[in-house]
């Protein structure tokens, strides 16, 4: 199966110089899944010994070392965890001025205090990330003296949320399911039996919804099969259709504070990649990954098509309904390197995802969300309309958050595998 970048489908990010100096993105993504796997590692450690000094982590690949963030003294049995390590990633522990807690706290009380559509606690423990609402007051030092970082890219005048999300096609299979497939959208342009725009059961990560994108194919904790989309896409108990008008199943699990929802149906371990329109390029799920600063990441959208080149900027973000309703905030953000492109309207519940080091396969990272309207860039994909927009600064539902935590719907889901 062809990977994003290779021939016809080429991302626009992939065909340009790889960063960090890599001889190629194969190069990249074996870096980044070494530094990955030790950024876990580190995680289970400190949590399981019961420290509470970690305060954040970058896995960054052109940094070529795992660059691990401590408040205060780091107690011995960390340092003799990390000298007995085998892998042979090279990490350094740095001083955090603040500790997660106190970064926690004071995010929260921006977020109570109004004005904040996203906020997160800096992995290097100098402060906190704010991208601020419309018509707010930016604060640049905060309680305790605790610095706020705004996106330096940012509209002064603010930003608001925009959920990727699509109008319904004209022929709306909710209302008009005796129409001819020959004239909708969803009908796949070679003639193949399935495809992006029109699949079918088992259905595979990337497909097109009525006016979103399926996410990923996942077992519950009862072992039913499920896909992912948001929960922005279809309330509780809607009747979800694919792109050529037919019945995938029936939303459950909707929770709008994490933006995730499910659709029952028979689900396969497989994303859609590639084109928007294809019918030939699906790449095998790996397994389930958590995100890291640093991280580049790629996203399947039904009307984007695949997209790479994105690196996270943020983890454990969350906005004012996740705030409210979730102890561990489920957002991560991530951008196009240089500005110029990215997901948009129609893709909300689609895989952002990255890669094995033979791109031969996908580890899921997450389902996409919602975009800022002072980051919109020509649209990918599907030709533009008057009402689609894309952004390239976007946050997607970190899935490991949601399938660990107790409190979630989809605790203990486990992402199928192909």
């Amino acid at each position: 199966m062809p990977s994003p970048g290779a021939g016809p489908d080429a991302s626009p990010a992939l065909a340009g110089p790889v960063p960090g100096g890599f001889a190629s993105w194969g190069e990249l993504f074996r870096e980044q899944q070494r530094l990955n796997a030790a950024a876990s590692d580190v995680r289970q450690a400190a949590e399981k010994a019961g420290y509470d000094g970690l305060t954040g982590i970058v896995a960054a690949p052109e940094n070529h070392e795992l660059r691990v963030y401590w408040h205060g003294e780091v107690p011995d049995g960390l340092r003799r965890h990390l000298t007995a390590r085998a892998d042979g990633v090279p990490v350094s522990v740095l001083t955090a001025p603040y500790s997660k807690a106190e970064l926690d706290t004071e995010a929260r009380r921006l977020l109570a205090a109004g004005g904040v559509t996203l906020i997160s606690s800096r992995q290097d423990g100098k402060g906190v990330d704010v991208r601020w609402a419309k018509g707010a007051k930016p604060e640049a030092s905060a309680a305790g003296g605790i610095p706020a970082f705004t996106d330096p890219a940012a509209s002064p005048d603010g930003s608001a949320e925009v959920p990727l999300v699509a109008a319904p096609d004209p022929a709306d299979p909710a209302t008009d399911l005796a129409t001819d497939r020959e004239g909708r959208v969803g009908r796949c342009a070679d003639g193949a039996s399935y495809c992006r725009e029109d699949d079918t059961s088992p259905y595979y990560a990337g497909a097109r919804t009525r006016n979103c994108t399926t996410g990923w194919p996942i077992r519950l904790n009862n072992g039913e099969t499920a896909i992912m989309t948001a929960a922005h896409c279809g309330q509780n108990d809607s009747v979800q259709y694919d792109g050529g008008g037919d019945v995938i199943g029936t939303v459950h699990h909707s929770e709008s504070f994490v933006d995730t929802a499910t659709i029952g149906t028979n689900a396969a371990g497989r994303m859609w990649d590639g084109w928007w329109q294809n019918s030939t390029f699906t790449k095998p799920v790996h397994g389930l990954g958590s995100s890291w600063v640093g991280n580049w990441i790629c996203t399947s959208g039904s009307r984007s098509g695949a997209l790479c080149g994105f690196q996270v900027t943020q983890v454990g973000a969350s906005n004012l309904a996740s705030a409210k309703s979730w102890p561990n905030w489920p957002y991560t953000v991530a951008s196009s390197h240089d500005a110029t492109y990215g997901p948009g309207n129609g893709d909300s519940g689609g895989p952002a995802f990255d890669l094995t080091g033979d791109q031969a396969r996908v580890i899921a990272k997450g389902t996409m969300s919602h975009g800022y309207d002072d980051a919109v860039v020509p649209c990918q994909g599907q030709p533009s309309s008057a009402t689609r927009r894309c952004y390239w600064l976007f946050a997607y539902s970190e899935a490991y958050t949601v399938f660990n935590e107790p409190l979630s719907a989809l605790f203990g889901a486990q992402v199928i595998t192909g």
